[in-house]
Protein backbone atom coordinates (compact mmCIF):
# COMPACT_ATOMS: atom_id res chain seq x y z
CA UNK A 1 0.00 0.00 0.00
CA UNK A 2 1.01 3.25 -1.10
CA UNK A 3 1.02 6.41 1.43
CA UNK A 4 -0.52 9.06 0.34
CA UNK A 5 -0.85 13.14 1.28
CA UNK A 6 -3.82 14.56 -0.78
CA UNK A 7 -3.79 18.52 -1.63
CA UNK A 8 -6.72 20.26 -2.07
CA UNK A 9 -6.56 22.89 -4.71
CA UNK A 10 -8.08 25.99 -3.96
CA UNK A 11 -6.58 27.43 -6.63
CA UNK A 12 -2.89 28.72 -5.70
CA UNK A 13 -0.22 29.57 -7.70
CA UNK A 14 1.90 27.41 -5.37
CA UNK A 15 0.21 23.84 -5.30
CA UNK A 16 2.73 22.11 -7.81
CA UNK A 17 5.68 23.65 -5.25
CA UNK A 18 3.77 22.02 -2.66
CA UNK A 19 3.36 18.88 -4.30
CA UNK A 20 6.93 19.12 -5.40
CA UNK A 21 8.02 19.38 -1.44
CA UNK A 22 5.95 16.36 -0.67
CA UNK A 23 7.53 14.08 -3.85
CA UNK A 24 11.10 15.50 -2.59
CA UNK A 25 10.22 13.89 1.07
CA UNK A 26 9.83 10.71 -1.00
CA UNK A 27 5.90 10.32 -0.19
CA UNK A 28 3.39 9.73 -3.35
CA UNK A 29 1.01 12.99 -3.45
CA UNK A 30 -2.55 13.37 -5.69
CA UNK A 31 -3.47 17.15 -6.12
CA UNK A 32 -7.24 17.44 -6.41
CA UNK A 33 -9.58 19.85 -6.73
CA UNK A 34 -10.96 21.30 -2.77
CA UNK A 35 -14.97 20.39 -4.26
CA UNK A 36 -14.34 17.00 -4.67
CA UNK A 37 -15.26 14.22 -2.87
CA UNK A 38 -11.92 12.69 -0.42
CA UNK A 39 -11.40 8.85 -0.66
CA UNK A 40 -10.21 8.05 2.58
CA UNK A 41 -8.47 4.79 2.78
CA UNK A 42 -5.82 3.36 5.15
CA UNK A 43 -3.22 5.10 2.75
CA UNK A 44 -4.08 8.73 3.24
CA UNK A 45 -1.68 9.95 5.53
CA UNK A 46 -2.77 13.59 5.92
CA UNK A 47 -4.46 16.61 3.85
CA UNK A 48 -3.07 19.67 2.44
CA UNK A 49 -5.60 22.70 2.21
CA UNK A 50 -4.19 25.06 -0.44
CA UNK A 51 -3.74 28.72 -1.13
CA UNK A 52 -6.21 30.63 -3.71
CA UNK A 53 -6.82 33.92 -5.04
CA UNK A 54 -10.21 34.42 -3.17
CA UNK A 55 -11.07 35.74 0.59
CA UNK A 56 -12.77 33.13 3.02
CA UNK A 57 -15.29 35.97 3.53
CA UNK A 58 -16.07 36.06 -0.07
CA UNK A 59 -20.06 35.27 -0.53
CA UNK A 60 -19.56 32.31 -2.39
CA UNK A 61 -16.07 30.96 -0.36
CA UNK A 62 -14.64 27.85 -1.54
CA UNK A 63 -15.26 26.07 1.29
CA UNK A 64 -14.62 22.21 2.56
CA UNK A 65 -15.58 20.51 5.89
CA UNK A 66 -12.39 20.63 8.23
CA UNK A 67 -13.52 19.28 11.13
CA UNK A 68 -14.79 16.06 9.22
CA UNK A 69 -11.56 15.63 7.25
CA UNK A 70 -9.87 16.05 11.01
CA UNK A 71 -11.67 13.49 12.53
CA UNK A 72 -9.82 11.02 9.82
CA UNK A 73 -6.33 12.49 9.28
CA UNK A 74 -3.96 15.45 10.32
CA UNK A 75 -4.64 18.90 8.23
CA UNK A 76 -1.71 21.37 7.22
CA UNK A 77 -3.47 24.23 6.38
CA UNK A 78 -1.17 26.84 3.74
CA UNK A 79 -2.20 30.80 3.55
CA UNK A 80 -6.40 30.27 2.45
CA UNK A 81 -6.33 26.48 3.68
CA UNK A 82 -5.26 28.48 7.21
CA UNK A 83 -7.48 31.21 7.17
CA UNK A 84 -10.45 28.86 6.15
CA UNK A 85 -9.25 26.29 9.26
CA UNK A 86 -9.43 29.60 11.31
CA UNK A 87 -12.62 30.59 10.24
CA UNK A 88 -14.31 27.61 10.31
CA UNK A 89 -12.97 26.36 14.22
CA UNK A 90 -14.15 30.20 15.33
CA UNK A 91 -11.62 32.64 14.75
CA UNK A 92 -11.81 35.78 13.17
CA UNK A 93 -9.93 36.59 9.31
CA UNK A 94 -10.39 40.17 7.88
CA UNK A 95 -8.99 42.20 5.24
CA UNK A 96 -5.38 42.71 6.33
CA UNK A 97 -4.06 46.35 6.86
CA UNK A 98 -0.88 45.37 5.24
CA UNK A 99 -1.11 43.31 2.47
CA UNK A 100 2.01 41.48 2.37
CA UNK A 101 3.68 40.06 -0.72
CA UNK A 102 6.99 39.04 -1.04
CA UNK A 103 9.74 38.16 1.37
CA UNK A 104 9.36 38.44 4.82
CA UNK A 105 11.14 37.50 8.46
CA UNK A 106 9.67 34.87 10.37
CA UNK A 107 9.34 35.30 14.13
CA UNK A 108 9.53 31.83 16.03
CA UNK A 109 6.54 32.17 18.57
CA UNK A 110 6.75 28.99 19.75
CA UNK A 111 9.46 26.71 19.45
CA UNK A 112 8.00 23.69 20.75
CA UNK A 113 5.76 23.27 17.51
CA UNK A 114 6.95 20.33 15.51
CA UNK A 115 6.70 21.89 11.99
CA UNK A 116 8.78 24.67 13.44
CA UNK A 117 11.83 22.50 14.97
CA UNK A 118 14.91 23.65 13.33
CA UNK A 119 13.46 26.73 11.67
CA UNK A 120 15.88 29.87 12.80
CA UNK A 121 13.91 32.96 13.46
CA UNK A 122 14.35 35.84 11.17
CA UNK A 123 14.10 33.14 8.43
CA UNK A 124 13.24 34.57 4.87
CA UNK A 125 9.59 33.25 3.89
CA UNK A 126 7.44 33.97 1.26
CA UNK A 127 4.12 35.51 1.82
CA UNK A 128 1.43 36.35 -0.65
CA UNK A 129 -2.41 37.74 1.26
CA UNK A 130 -4.77 40.54 1.53
CA UNK A 131 -6.50 39.00 4.22
CA UNK A 132 -4.96 38.05 7.46
CA UNK A 133 -6.22 36.32 11.13
CA UNK A 134 -7.19 38.69 13.26
CA UNK A 135 -8.39 36.04 16.10
CA UNK A 136 -7.48 32.25 16.45
CA UNK A 137 -10.29 30.34 17.79
CA UNK A 138 -9.98 29.31 21.52
CA UNK A 139 -8.35 26.18 21.14
CA UNK A 140 -5.36 27.00 18.67
CA UNK A 141 -2.11 29.08 19.66
CA UNK A 142 0.44 31.32 17.91
CA UNK A 143 3.43 29.60 16.11
CA UNK A 144 4.81 32.33 14.60
CA UNK A 145 4.29 35.82 13.36
CA UNK A 146 6.17 38.01 10.64
CA UNK A 147 6.33 41.86 11.14
CA UNK A 148 3.13 42.56 9.43
CA UNK A 149 1.32 39.49 10.83
CA UNK A 150 0.78 38.55 13.66
CA UNK A 151 -0.40 34.94 12.78
CA UNK A 152 1.52 33.45 10.19
CA UNK A 153 1.13 30.24 11.75
CA UNK A 154 -0.63 28.43 14.28
CA UNK A 155 -1.62 24.85 15.40
CA UNK A 156 -4.35 22.66 17.82
CA UNK A 157 -3.47 20.19 19.54
CA UNK A 158 -7.49 19.50 20.44
CA UNK A 159 -8.71 18.00 17.34
CA UNK A 160 -10.55 15.18 16.84
CA UNK A 161 -7.71 12.63 15.83
CA UNK A 162 -5.67 13.57 18.44
CA UNK A 163 -2.82 15.22 15.76
CA UNK A 164 -2.40 19.11 15.33
CA UNK A 165 -4.40 21.11 12.11
CA UNK A 166 -0.93 23.26 11.97
CA UNK A 167 -1.09 25.95 9.64
CA UNK A 168 0.91 29.17 7.74
CA UNK A 169 0.77 31.62 4.91
CA UNK A 170 3.03 29.73 2.08
CA UNK A 171 5.93 30.01 5.03
CA UNK A 172 8.34 26.91 5.21
CA UNK A 173 8.30 24.18 2.54
CA UNK A 174 10.33 22.24 4.95
CA UNK A 175 7.34 22.47 7.21
CA UNK A 176 5.74 20.66 4.60
CA UNK A 177 8.23 17.38 4.75
CA UNK A 178 8.01 17.38 8.85
CA UNK A 179 4.13 17.23 8.08
CA UNK A 180 4.83 14.31 5.96
CA UNK A 181 7.61 12.99 8.05
CA UNK A 182 5.38 13.13 11.46
CA UNK A 183 2.78 11.53 9.51
CA UNK A 184 5.05 8.61 8.36
CA UNK A 185 6.10 8.30 11.78
CA UNK A 186 2.69 7.22 13.15
CA UNK A 187 2.10 3.97 11.20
Amino acid sequence: MTEKILILDFGSQYTQLIARSIREANVYCEITPFNKEIEFSPALKGVILSGSPFSVNDENALLVDVKKINEKVPVLGICYGAQLIAKLYGGVVEKSDKREYGRSKLQIKNESDELLKGVKNDSDVWMSHSDTIKKLPDTFSISASTHNIPVAAFDSKNTPTGDAIRAGNNAIFGSIRKFIILQKAKK
